[in-house]
């Protein structure tokens, strides 16, 4: 397994989520925390915070050369918001390149694994999970169209890499848990009056468990090869309407038009945050295989869907109760 690691996005949600396991690692000897502010994070005899920005090329590679980097976790992120739509493309695409660069540059990196989503295959209708061989069709949602756009701009970079340097992309399900942020999917949710789902359609979606996203990058540092994508998702999927019953909130349908238009006009008058590329979603099941992971790196997500929703209602007391309660489908 590596033993120095290089962790981008140290501030962000899976930084938090991802560094501490890595600490706790026993045969990890050092990780670095890299966000464009110092991590605050726990003091640990393990951890270096550092501030930089990703895009600086020429610094990514003289910390990976001065701290001996052996492995980069690459989790930096920024939210693609209309407002900063510019930067957030120049940090999530652009960056992530200049990631690739300085590892394959700096001889000792000898893995990079980089962070993605099962959202950037778009919402569609095709009857079976998503594998990895699908193509990535995300477009009205900037989160999932700009891990799109990483992906590919990855793959046209691909072949000028050292052979030496294993590339491994995880496209992760929803994450959800007792960290997440107030801007997380069910946070979101339980802030509404009620939810929507799209007519005459169940819609459908994975939640991964904090703790499983978690593992799933220890594996991929820990696997002896491991290159290309996998999809990190658990075996079950929860609709809609089961994810608004958990949460206690009725679920209203609408043809998913009008669900676009609401969701539109409410961002454009009322500065809502949700976008109107969510709408699809809602219609569409987005359920990814898992079948690659678990033959390729043995790797089995330990919660269900419902269970990582259960584990962050957790922390919300208004829903908690509900959440005990609520039966399995």
């Amino acid at each position: 397994m590596s033993r120095r690691i290089l962790v981008t996005g140290g501030r962000g949600y899976l930084g938090e989520v991802v560094i501490p396991r890595l600490l706790e690692h026993p045969l990890v000897q050092r990780v670095i925390a890299l966000d464009g502010v110092a991590p605050p994070l726990r003091p640990h005899a393990k951890l270096r915070a550092v501030a930089a920005d990703i895009r600086d090329g020429y610094l990514l590679r003289s910390l990976m050369e001065e701290e001996a980097v052996d492995a980069v976790v690459h989790l930096a992120f920024r939210n693609a918001n209309p407002a900063q739509a510019v930067l957030a493309k120049e940090t999530n695409v652009h960056g992530t390149l200049v990631v690739l660069e300085a590892a394959d540059k700096c001889v000792l990196v000898q893995k990079l694994v980089i962070a993605s989503s099962t959202s950037a295959y778009g919402a569609r209708r095709l009857g079976r999970p998503l594998t990895e061989s699908d193509p990535l069709r995300a477009g009205g949602l900037p989160y999932a169209f700009h891990k799109r756009l990483m992906e590919e701009e990855l793959g046209r970079s691909l072949p000028q890499v050292r052979r030496s340097l294993q590339v491994c992309v995880l496209r992760l399900a929803a994450v959800v848990g007792p960290g997440e942020r107030p801007d997380g999917p069910v946070r979101r949710l339980r802030r509404l009056p009620f939810g929507l789902r799209a007519w005459c359609r169940r819609g459908g979606l994975q939640l991964l468990s904090e703790e499983d996203a978690a593992a799933a990058f220890c594996r991929a540092i820990e696997a002896r090869d491991c290159r290309g994508a996998f999809n990190v998702a658990p075996d079950d999927a929860l609709t809609v309407a089961e994810v608004c019953g958990c949460l206690g909130k009725p679920c209203l349908p609408l043809p998913l038009w009008l669900i676009w238009s609401a969701l539109f006009l409410g961002r454009k008058l009322f500065a809502t945050t949700v976008p109107e590329g969510v709408a699809p979603y809602l219609a569409h099941p987005l359920v990814a295989s898992n079948a690659k992971i678990k033959a390729a790196l043995g790797f089995s997500c330990a919660h269900s869907s419902r269970q990582a929703l259960r584990q962050c209602l957790a922390n919300l007391p208004e829903t908690a109760a509900q959440a005990s309660t609520t039966p399995a489908a």
